[in-house]
């Protein structure tokens, strides 16, 4: 169910808050979290119910794990919940791609298991991971069945995320005695959410027949001309972000009509003025995840230059393989764990940057690598991604015209990314100093959102024109992960 479908903003949304805040409010608490780890269990189920037992199985598993690593001795159990995760995730997104390499290496005809790949899997087996590892470090206690239900189903991030720990929400759930302005959540939440999903609809749906057009010639082994090649991976540079950061907005908004406040996701990364900020900036809570829960135990930067960097190019390849079961998204982690040991590496020898006095040109050629790393990203296979990088370094000449239009969408992109402030910088009056400040955000400090009425006449225009165009637009991009 499409946050941008009219099955959800007509029906699902609307009963499901209208249900939520009457149990609140005269029954129990209680009684709404039931109501609402219901309505994220039909949520899940509207895809395809046969993989709910999978979702409900999980999180019934890594419950008693998380029960049983704090009661004993968490070690054992530790190790055996994060493998059965791990399994989980490896039977499901990546049996069919080891198999089909060891058949390449070794000649073998292994039948592939050919598993559909179930929605959400990575972020709630990421989730459930965390989870084990935070109860083992004491650095939380599990809930009861409800809340860790919730914690796992809950649906404005059960999807795509952002990534949840326990500890961010599970107080959350259960602060019974949390008052509740219905006005102010429903208020904040929606204008958040009218801005993702203009970001989705209004923004990437636009960009995406260019990128589509330009990798689609490239997939089917045409030669890619010199603007065709630059138009197509800036396109898909701003539809990944406007697609997966809208994405983020909406969560952040849904979550906030019910009174609940998930991690930021985004902060600007196009205007990162290196590798190690754009990954401060550009999907937080996996850089977070990653830094946190495979970096710092594989050692981080405590045994100098050459292991961090080895360390660095384990996490990056790590990261882009949980990105999609295919070489090109491996290799596109590897450009970036490169990346990250060159800034760590440049940073020690000249502290100050290569250009101190020119910060701009910084932003422009990190924001360049990250369009070209994303070629790998986008393309199906490594003749593909190849393909467009000829056509972008123009030895297949300068091609035929493409027209006006990708120029015109391309010039909206970079005012936006560049010159608008970030949804978080904007509504930072509605986060907590903690979040802000994991998010690289100064608390108390940048825009405000006010409840002027011609800022609350834009939003509602733009919440219209995205719904009037909904009825043709595409599923998140990071549905497919």
């Amino acid at each position: 169910m499409l946050f941008n479908s009219f099955e959800f903003l007509f029906l699902f949304l609307p009963a499901t808050l209208g249900v939520y805040y009457v149990l609140r409010r005269w029954v129990a608490h209680h009684a709404a979290l039931v109501a609402l780890t219901i309505a994220s269990f039909v949520f899940y189920a509207w895809w395809d119910i046969r993989y709910l037992p999978l979702l409900l199985g999980s999180i019934i598993i890594n419950h008693l794990f998380g029960l049983a690593i704090a009661r004993w001795r968490p070690q054992p159990w530790l190790t055996i919940g994060v493998v059965l995760n791990l399994a989980s995730i490896g039977l499901f997104k990546y049996a069919d791609f080891f198999l089909s390499n060891i058949n390449a290496v070794a000649g073998t005809d292994l039948p592939l298991p050919g598993f559909a790949l179930p929605l959400a899997i990575s972020f709630f087996t990421f989730q459930q991971i965390s989870f084990l590892v935070d109860v083992a470090r004491r650095e939380t206690r599990p809930s009861g069945w409800l809340g860790q239900g919730l914690f796992v189903s809950f649906f404005p991030q059960l999807i795509a995320g952002p990534i949840v720990r326990h500890d961010q929400i599970a107080p959350q759930y259960e602060d019974t005695q949390r008052k509740d302005d219905w006005s102010e959540n429903i208020g904040v939440g929606l204008s958040i959410f009218a801005i993702g999903i203009s970001k989705k609809v209004l923004l990437a749906d636009n960009f995406e027949p260019f990128a589509a057009s330009a990798f689609g010639a490239a997939a089917r082994g045409d030669e890619v001309g010199l603007l065709e090649a630059w138009t197509g991976a800036l396109c898909y540079t701003f539809q990944i972000f406007f697609d997966f950061s809208g994405y983020s907005d909406m969560a952040i908004g849904l979550a906030r009509m019910f009174g609940y406040k998930l991690p930021i996701n985004f902060n600007a990364p196009y205007r990162a003025r290196s590798i190690i900020d754009f990954w401060r900036r550009w999907h937080i809570t996996l850089s977070q995840f990653l830094r946190d829960y495979l970096y710092i135990p594989l050692g981080g930067n405590r045994n100098g230059q050459v292991r961090r960097a080895s360390n660095l190019a384990v996490v990056m390849l790590l990261g882009g393989l949980w990105h999609g079961a295919a070489w090109t998204f491996v290799f596109w982690g590897a450009l970036h764990g490169l990346a990250l040991s060159w800034c760590n590496w440049l940073n020690k020898v000249r502290p100050n940057g290569l250009l101190p006095s020119a910060p701009w040109v910084s932003v422009v050629f990190t924001f360049l690598f990250v369009v070209i790393a994303w070629v790998f990203f986008r393309a199906t296979s490594f003749d593909a991604a190849l393909l467009m990088l000829e056509g972008m370094a123009g030895l297949n000449g300068i091609g035929p015209g493409v027209g006006d239009e990708p120029f015109i969408a391309i010039a909206i992109g970079l005012a936006i990314v560049w010159g608008l402030p970030d949804t978080a910088s904007v509504f930072m009056k509605w986060f907590d100093d903690a979040t802000l400040k994991t998010a690289g955000l100064v608390p108390q400090k940048g825009l405000r959102f006010t409840t002027r009425p011609w800022i609350s006449g834009t939003l509602a225009f733009l919440l219209f024109l995205s719904i009037v165009n909904a009825w043709n637009t595409a599923e998140f991009i990071y549905y497919n992960f």
